[in-house]
């Protein structure tokens, strides 16, 4: 049915059905109550690319992500999973992007790239929203109206249209429990996180050491916090080793994993310790390929950033309200099923 029919049926003017479907201007109820009955009897939807061309729309999405260059390429993903999106699947409705790229912990980097980005001509935005504290604040104290997404983590307190994420907790718990599989040890199993002050970082330590603390009796379970980069893991993993000596599982909740694999199997210690972590980047892929790691759980960047878009899309074309929390599968990654 088309827009002609349901102003034929109701006997009113195109106009005035117009003005029902997208909320504008005066009707009187008892025709926009017969509309909308007959709306919802023939099931009509609006044509987005039809209403895209009359208005002549462009629609630019303001992406906030770390440099994309960093994390081994994770963030690389996501930003190919938006850009494809927007400038290849939606082409038609002169979709396009814009990167504010930030340096992750620098917080003069961060407050800059928001600043730009909410000062830009920009119709939406996608955010990843990994310097809790910074952000949340930021967020909040600009009141922005403009619709956000989320991607690779939540953030509570904020109020985007739709996060796009893993459960973090409900990775940290499969990760607790894959890691003792892997194991089968009594002795200390450790969470590394990297970084401080990131939503989901600190909750997959805490469903790491939840499913420890319910569900391995006579193993002891902490969290630490160290910064990782090929020059700090050996340090990092000695002093470790020197604290825990006992320690038979090490899981990083972030993409640096095949960092630490790469020194047990340098310590001679693989066979005693299992690594598991975070994120198929290359240099994970390689590490799982050549038994240095023992399982990753994968989060799927690119398609993070599909998702993002079309939430957006169904948003600035269609004007629907679109789903509030999308999450993403815990994929877990083994020698075994790599592809």
């Amino acid at each position: 049915m088309t827009i002609t029919e349901i102003a034929k049926q109701a006997q009113v003017s195109i106009a005035t059905v117009d003005r029902v479907i997208h909320n504008r201007g005066r009707v009187a109820k008892e025709t926009q109550e017969k509309i909308e009955k007959i709306i919802k009897e023939s099931g009509f939807q609006p044509d987005p690319l039809a209403r895209h061309l009359k208005k002549r729309g462009h629609y630019k999405i303001g992406i906030l992500l770390p440099q994309p260059s960093s994390a081994y390429g994770y963030w690389k993903k996501i930003l190919a999973g938006i850009q494809n999106t927007a400038e290849q699947e939606l082409s038609a409705f002169s979709f396009a992007t814009e990167l504010y790229s930030f340096s992750r912990n620098d917080e003069k980097s961060l407050e800059s790239a928001l600043y730009q980005m909410i000062d830009s001509s920009c119709d939406a935005f996608i955010i990843a929203p990994i310097m809790e504290e910074q952000i949340k604040n930021f967020l909040c104290s600009q009141k922005i109206e403009k619709p956000y997404c989320f991607v690779d983590s939540q953030l509570p307190g904020c109020n985007p249209i739709s996060e796009i994420a893993q459960n973090p907790f409900a990775a940290g718990v499969a990760a607790g429990r894959l890691t003792y599989l892997i194991s089968t040890k009594k002795g200390t199993y450790v969470a590394i996180k990297p970084y401080k002050g990131a939503f989901n970082l600190d909750q997959r330590a805490r469903g790491f050491c939840s499913w420890f603390e319910k569900n391995a009796s006579g193993t002891k379970v902490v969290t630490v916090t160290k910064p990782l980069s090929e020059e700090s893991a050996e340090t990092v993993v000695k002093e470790l080793l020197e604290q825990y000596p006992d320690i038979c599982g090490i899981c990083s909740v972030s993409v640096e994993t095949f960092l630490i694999g790469n020194i047990i199997k340098k310590m001679g210690l693989k066979e005693k310790i299992a690594v598991i972590g975070f994120d198929l980047v290359d240099a994970s892929r390689q590490a799982l390929t050549e038994g240095t790691v023992d399982a990753l759980i994968h989060q799927e960047p690119g398609n993070q950033g599909v998702l993002a878009v079309r939430q957006l899309f169904k948003k600035l074309v269609y004007e629907e309200e679109v789903e509030k929390a999308i999450h993403i599968p815990i994929r877990i990654y083994l020698k075994e099923n790599l592809i």
